[in-house]
């Protein structure tokens, strides 16, 4: 794959976010470069690479089932138990 050469000037308190997100051992150049990658390719609709807004969408819809589900069989527990308790009352009188 072909690469070109890029040279620009970034603001100075770019340059301390980039200086900060460093890896051990990379330059700043190298660090520029690679938040910059990782930018585009977080931004591209067309990279293969990423999660997607429908695989992220369902992700959440399964969560928030498994959740409601949890939810639902803990409601169901406590209501069978007050039943119970009601009947039991009822059964008393």
């Amino acid at each position: 794959m072909a690469s070109k050469a890029f040279s620009f000037r970034l603001p100075d308190e770019i340059v301390q976010f980039v200086e900060s997100s460093q890896l051990e051992g990379e330059t700043l150049n190298q660090a520029a470069q690679r938040l910059f990658i990782d930018f585009v390719k977080r931004n591209n609709p067309l990279s293969t690479d990423l999660t997607t807004a429908v695989d992220v969408q369902e992700l959440v819809k399964q969560e928030v089932a498994a959740s409601l589900g949890e939810v639902r069989s803990q409601l169901e527990a406590q209501l069978q138990a007050q039943l119970e308790e009601l009947r039991g009352k009822l059964k008393a009188r």
